[in-house]
């Protein structure tokens, strides 16, 4: 018998060797028609290796590593103890919270959260992975396996790293892997031209560890199909021993980078938005060309009657009359070429004291962070999230804590993490159009961009750089659209509720 027995499912394999017509072990078989020549010496090598084979087969069919009894079924795989795993529980609302359920038309309601729960299932399909399953290591286990790191692309073969068995001794030895999306292969990548089928599983045996050390060093796996983003588990026993471990696949996606320049206004581009404030928006752009002369102003204009604006490095984008606050923030920012945007209001006034290259600074000097927000007249307004999932049926539960901070940022003790800051901030240009401000949302916004923001957005607060506010002027029409009604505050708590899968938010 040869030293090694290679089973493995679905024969009409993903990977054919390109210079193997059978696997077995590692060895080359002869091309078919063409016969090999055998000397006296060769002859006797092959009776005395008949006459071995016959022994051992003999001695395996009498063995528990009979080839004709090996379990081509995976076994069932070691799961947690009950109570180790909790299962998703309903989340508790703060006090005084809004009963966001409660926002909707009672007519609508079991219609409206109907279509909910199917959006949300929607997005669990696409936001879930199962890399995010809970996996246990069984202690004094002799698999070795990689458990954090292995990633592959989709349709290429890769080399599993760190597969081996190691510290048992045994007569014979047998492993067995198994996959749920991917294929598994025995052969280096070089070896697999082409893409033809598949095997799901895998099972190796051996007389020899080291043997089996070989083979395992030279198993494959593929993603068969095309995805940029998503997972799989190998699930890997020997006897009682079994674990599983993870492979990411990703398709790399390519930098988007841009040049910093030399100058400020190659860095930053200042957005604001106006609506039928243009007194005050050109004491804004005096205030900007006393400090900063070259730097672009986008002005994202929704005022029911435009007026002109022509000053230098000045792009007014007029909009339809009365689209509101975020979509007015979109526009503008969808409109910046630069790494970073600065946002202002458009009755703000830059002071000597709004240094826009200080908070360049803290942003190029740490990476992970998408948004650093100043103060306005001295107020830092900042606030933390606290958010609960809650049961996937009823919803999460939102609390919004003002003045709550976290650590501070290395080498910038003026500077906290935070999860919201005023509308007074530096941002990365493409993180932010990630996350865009909701253009549902006209009069009652800013809170829910960082909201919707929340997990993909690093927000920091600095307290040492800030920019002044004008005066408040009598604008009687102005006013009029300044205070939201009952109407706006209502619609933007349905919105919470569906789009947010939320069942309470409290503003605290």
């Amino acid at each position: 018998m040869p030293s090694e027995v290679i089973r493995s499912g679905r024969e009409h394999s993903y990977c054919q060797p390109s210079e193997h017509s059978e696997t077995t072990g590692r060895g080359v078989q002869e091309a078919p028609g063409e016969m090999p020549s055998f000397g006296r010496t060769e002859l006797l090598l092959v009776l005395l290796s008949f006459v071995i084979f016959s022994g051992m087969r003999f001695l395996w069919k009498s063995s528990n590593f009979t080839v004709e009894k090996l379990i081509v079924t995976p076994k069932k795989m070691w799961t947690p103890p009950t109570g180790l795993v909790k299962p998703l529980a309903s989340c508790t609302c703060p006090a005084k919270s809004f009963d966001l359920a409660g926002s909707i038309p009672t007519a609508n309601r079991a219609d409206i959260q109907k279509r909910r729960a199917e959006e949300y299932k929607k997005h669990q399909a696409r936001t879930s992975s199962i890399l995010n399953a809970l996996l246990f290591a069984q202690s004094n286990s002799p698999l070795q396996y990689p458990i954090q790191g292995f990633t592959v692309r989709p349709l290429v073969p890769t080399l599993i790293p760190g597969l081996a068995l190691h510290g048992v001794q045994r007569s014979g030895y047998k492993v067995s892997l198994l996959v749920t999306k991917g294929v598994l292969c025995l052969g280096s990548p070089s070896d697999v031209p082409s893409v033809e089928g598949g095997k799901k599983w895998l099972n190796l045996e051996t007389l020899s560890l080291e043997e089996l050390n070989k083979l395992l060093a030279d198993v494959t796996y593929t993603l068969p199909v095309y995805h940029i983003h998503t997972g799989d588990l190998v699930h890997f026993s020997f006897e009682h021993h079994e674990a599983v471990f993870p492979i990411a696949i990703r398709q790399p996606s390519v930098p988007v980078l841009f040049d910093m320049g030399t100058n400020v206004s190659d860095q930053v581009t200042v957005t604001t938005k106006t609506f039928m404030r243009y007194k005050e928006l050109k004491v804004l752009i005096r205030s900007l060309r006393q400090f900063y002369k070259d730097v672009v102003l986008v002005v994202a204009d929704d005022s029911f009657t435009p007026e002109n604006i022509t000053e230098e490095n000045v792009l007014q984008y007029v909009m339809p009359g009365g689209q509101g606050w975020f979509a007015g923030r979109t526009l503008a920012v969808s409109q910046v070429t630069t790494k970073y945007f600065l946002w202002v209001d458009d009755d703000f006034l830059f002071t000597e004291k709004t240094k826009i290259e200080d908070l360049v600074e803290v942003m190029e000097a740490t990476p992970e962070l998408d948004v650093v927000g100043g103060s306005v007249t001295g107020n830092q307004f900042y606030f933390s999230i606290a958010y609960e999932e809650g049961d996937g049926v009823t919803g999460g539960c939102m609390d919004r804590k003002p003045n709550i901070k976290f650590q501070s940022l290395p080498n910038y003790p003026q500077c906290s993490i935070v999860n919201g800051v005023v509308n007074f901030f530096l941002a990365r240009t493409d993180a932010v159009n990630r996350v865009r401000f909701d253009p549902k949302l006209k009069r009652v916004a800013h809170s829910e961009f960082f909201m919707d923001g929340l997990g993909q957005l690093m927000v920091a607060s600095c307290g040492h750089v800030s920019i002044g506010h004008q005066p408040r002027g009598a604008n009687a029409q102005y006013g009029r659209f300044r205070h939201p009604g009952k109407d706006d505050v209502q619609f933007k708590l349905q919105l919470h509720y569906y789009k947010n899968h939320l069942q309470c938010i409290h503003y605290g």
